[in-house]
Formats: C-alpha cells, structure tokens, sequence
C-alpha cells in the first residue's frame, strides 16, 4: 500500500496558544500508525463495498490520494474537547444548531462540495449516541433498495480516553430543499455520510461530513486524522 500523502499535526496545549504557538505546533507524522490507521479511512471510503457492521475480518483496497491537507486551521473548543481542521477547508462559521461547519471542493467532476458539520447540545442533551446513528443511518437509501442498517459500517475508536463512534454510507442522501427544516426532500445519488460522535466530558459532540463520491473521499482523508488528534481542552 502506497504511504498516505496525508500531513498531520501534532496537538498539544491547545487551548491558550498564541497564534504563533499555533503556527509552529504542527510536525509531519505520516508514518505514525498511531494517528491515522490506513484500515481507518479504508473502512469509511469503502462502505459502499461493505455488507453490515465492520469487522476486523473485512479488507479493504485504499490508495490515497496526491491531495495534501494541512492542519493549521483555527482550533475549535467544545463540549470539553479541542480539534484543528485543515486549513483547506473554507469556514462557514457557527449557526443554529452548528458549532462549526466548513465546505471543501467540489473536486473533478462533482457539482456539489462536501460539508462537515459540527453540533453541541450540552451535557446530557442531543439524544443518545444511538438515536443519532439510527437517524442518520435513515437519511440515506441503497442504489439497490437494500436496507440502509446492511450498508452501514459502524466501528469504535479511542481517541485520549475517548469512546468516538464512526459510522459511514455510501448511497442516496437525503437533503432538505431550501429551509433545512423543509419537508421538501431530494435524494443525491452516489454521495457518502460519514459521521463521528465523541463521549466528551462535558457532552456528547457530533460531526457530520456528507458530499458526493470524490470530494467526500478527499475530505475524509482530512477527517480522520483531525478526529484521531482530538484533545481533551
């Protein structure tokens, strides 16, 4: 497998840097195993090649991309918990219900870019971890009429004494048209969800990344090394 052109950063004493400290915080750890598992983002890009839970008995092919994300964007503190996007993501800012949401692409052939979306309740609000899987998991549909539970890869990672909860689909998403609360819907072919929820100490925080095929599968490379390096404020 060829070596992952991914840079990660190095977090440490996030919260009350400088913006300087900031700057110069980062290393490239590519190699590190420890922060970004090739069978992590294998398992989330290829959810469309999986049947039910993942198991470490599944396999998968992943090449990664020449697409290189640096983690030198504006660090994010909630729910107890501090994480740095890419800098290549465009910021959106806070709304609503979002604590964070950026956009990224559209790459190649795609129309629409991939967004990740980051919400915060508060401690003990939100609903369960597993409320918001199965809602998520019911906003999407199989090309092949299957039920979307077949095609979900659900999996759990550690991240700093952390339980995160990874979930990933490849199929129809469904989107509200206009006002997000509309309930006039449209399903986009061929997009992913991939979404994680960390067991923070002051709550549970969601992040929610959905997009067409190829600018989604560029994202996640972005993704999942920003979700590994999550800190404890």
């Amino acid at each position: 497998m060829k070596r992952i052109l991914v840079s990660l950063i190095l977090v440490a004493a996030i919260i009350g840097c400088s913006s300087d400290k900031k700057s110069d915080a980062g290393k490239d750890i590519a190699d590190n195993k420890a922060n970004l598992a090739t069978s992590d983002v294998a398992k989330i890009q290829n959810s469309d090649s999986a049947s039910g839970t993942y198991t470490t008995k599944q396999t998968f092919s992943y090449i990664p991309s020449d697409y290189v994300h640096t983690f030198d964007g504006e660090p994010v503190a909630v729910g107890g918990i501090t994480f740095i996007p890419p800098s290549q993501w465009t910021v959106l800012g806070a709304s609503d219900m979002k604590v964070a949401h950026y956009i990224f692409g559209p790459l190649e052939k795609d129309t629409d870019s991939a967004t990740l979306a980051v919400f915060y309740f508060g401690k003990g609000k939100g609903g369960s971890v597993e409320s918001n899987l199965e809602r998520w998991i019911n906003q999407t549909a199989m090309p092949d009429g299957r039920d979307s539970h077949t095609g979900a890869i659900q999996y759990e990672l550690n991240v700093d004494s952390m339980t995160v909860h990874m979930l990933s689909i490849f199929g129809f998403y469904e989107v509200s048209i206009g006002d997000p609360m509309s309930r006039q819907k449209e399903n986009k072919e061929n997009y992913r969800l991939v979404g994680a929820i960390v067991e923070a100490p002051e709550g549970n925080v969601f992040f929610k990344l959905t997009g067409p095929d190829f600018t989604s599968r560029i994202m996640i490379e972005g993704f999942m090394p920003m979700i590994k390096a999550i800190l404890k404020s």
